[in-house]
């Protein structure tokens, strides 16, 4: 310990700086260890995630809706009068047989959502799990899908976690 006016070491508590005089602070002893406080990082968010879920799966199929009336409405005619020309028809020719593939796709990865979604609501066992493979495969869906995934990572992936889910589970 140094004083704090005059900055000469202090070996010995003692009430008084044996340099300038000043009086010096007391230690004042701890009365225990610091409390340690369980992390509650899954009680406090699965809520919120399984929220997050159920609604990025609905969102999904509403974005598939949009699209999907685009297609059929408007590239079901060529574009019409200005389907002219050699190359007229090339994006678009094989549409129409991509979209049942495209469908069944979206609409079984937009259940797979609402599936963890419901899954994490009612903390059944496997759902810490089957979020994780979900945020994994949703990653890389532009704004939505990977913010998502990054906030279900954050809160469902470290081991302290898992220990939480798996208290809290049924």
């Amino acid at each position: 310990m140094f004083c704090s006016a005059c900055g000469q070491p202090v070996n010995s508590p003692q009430p008084f700086c044996s340099n300038c005089g000043r009086p010096l602070p007391q230690a004042v002893p701890m009365a225990g260890p610091l409390p340690v406080y369980p992390s509650d990082r899954v009680r406090r968010h699965i809520r919120a995630l399984s929220v997050l879920w159920i609604a990025y799966g609905a969102w999904t199929f509403l974005h598939w809706m949009i699209a999907l009336s685009i297609f059929a409405g408007r590239f079901g005619r060529y574009f019409g009068p200005w389907n002219q020309g050699p190359f007229s028809e090339f994006p678009f020719t094989h549409v129409h047989s991509l979209l049942p593939l495209i469908t069944i796709t979206l609409v079984g990865r937009c259940i797979l959502s609402v599936l963890a979604g419901l899954a994490l609501a009612r903390r059944a066992r496997p759902a810490r799990i089957f979020a994780l493979v979900m945020a994994f495969l949703t990653i890389f869906r532009p704004i939505t899908g990977t913010a998502l995934a990054i906030y279900t990572l954050w809160v469902l992936i470290p081991a302290a976690s898992r220990d939480e889910y798996e208290q809290i589970s049924v």
